[in-house]
């Protein structure tokens, strides 16, 4: 991997509108949630997207390799973790047979991870994209709808006039949101994963490295699977239950822990922090701060399943830049939180 640069980027103040809970177009978080859950039809107490997952039990162990940059303990020191893995769909009967989203959530603990008394103390939230897919909510939400429009259920007459309608409205996304395009290119050329363990997670937004002396570095993060990227053969997923990804992840911690790298690519400067929707160079440097053992389905599954795992839960030394989609994540999952977890 590249060694770290030379000269650490001290990037502008955070820009963020007065209430990050509105978009630009006045868009609210609660209607954004409503528009997800108009186009992927979520059950009442489900997450409105990434309904179906499972919560593990994790070990971070740090490199070191970081310390200098950053005060946050959790990331310079062993931690207990949970890690969420999970189907994107907001469909809890979505098929993991299909290409499509995968998500790792991780919850880095303050204490013992198997007591009442853990305390989260930052949140890694990653997919198997290498970008986000809109540089605004409106895209993203407009590309949700689209995706929605491309259901299976019903005849074929209805699945085909289903995919016609979606078509037309990818087509106009990609016409307000050219931004899209790349990341849908990357998606459409990608089977799916042949597990949680064999899958690179990325958190697509940008963040900001705080050391000792308020020196600020930005940089994005990924989860690398130590088992290497693997896709499944469309033969062989045809065997398969449509939920096989829990199952497999479970058969193979009974042989022992599953582990992630977590990376962190560092920004140079003119490096875009505002706009998950553009990738970095990948040549910038590629630190890998430590490593996630995935040792055993959580004890405590049903506790942290009510949990939100949050992008913008930041331990002091790390904060989030100055990405308004970042922002307004934070509002959305809140509103999603409140809906599922009513009684």
């Amino acid at each position: 991997m590249a060694q770290s640069p030379q000269e650490p980027q001290e990037p502008q103040e955070s820009q963020e509108p007065q209430d990050s809970s509105v978009t630009e177009d006045g868009m609210t978080a609660a209607q954004a949630v409503d528009r997800i859950e108009a186009a992927a039809h979520p059950r009442p107490h489900d997450r409105r997207l990434h309904a179906r997952g499972a919560v593990y039990d994790a070990r971070f162990v740090p490199t070191g390799r970081i310390a200098q940059w950053t005060t946050a303990a959790c990331l310079t020191a062993e931690a207990d973790a949970v890690i969420r893995f999970s189907n994107g769909s907001g469909n809890f009967a979505a098929d993991d047979r299909a290409r499509g989203v995968r998500g790792m959530a991780v919850k880095f603990l303050e204490g013992d991870g198997s007591s009442d008394d853990a305390k989260a103390v930052m949140d890694l939230v990653a997919a198997n994209f290498r970008v986000f897919p809109s540089h605004n909510p409106e895209g993203f939400i407009e590309l949700v709808e689209a995706l929605g429009m491309a259901g299976t259920e019903g005849g074929f007459a209805d699945r085909a006039k289903g995919k016609l309608a979606a078509a037309g409205k990818f087509a106009t996304v990609l016409a307000q949101h050219p931004e899209s395009r790349g990341a849908l290119k990357s998606f459409a050329g990608q089977q799916a994963p042949a597990s949680f363990a064999t899958t690179r997670y990325d958190g697509l937004h940008a963040f900001v490295l705080v050391d000792e002396s308020g020196v600020r570095r930005p940089f994005r993060y990924r989860l690398v699977p130590q088992l290497g990227e693997v896709e499944i053969d469309p033969a062989y997923a045809a065997t398969l239950a449509p939920d096989f990804l829990i199952g497999d992840l479970d058969s193979r911690l009974e042989s022992g822990p599953v582990t992630f790298t977590v990376v962190y690519q560092l920004a140079e400067p003119n490096d875009p922090t505002h706009d998950p929707s553009q990738a970095w160079p990948e040549h910038r440097p590629l630190i890998p701060a430590g490593h996630l053992h995935v040792t055993a389905r959580s004890p405590r599954e049903d506790h942290w399943q009510h949990q939100v795992f949050d992008p913008t839960r930041l331990a002091p030394g790390v904060e989030a830049s100055d990405d308004k989609m970042l922002a307004f994540r934070r509002h959305a999952y809140s509103v999603s939180a409140e809906r599922r977890l009513a009684p």
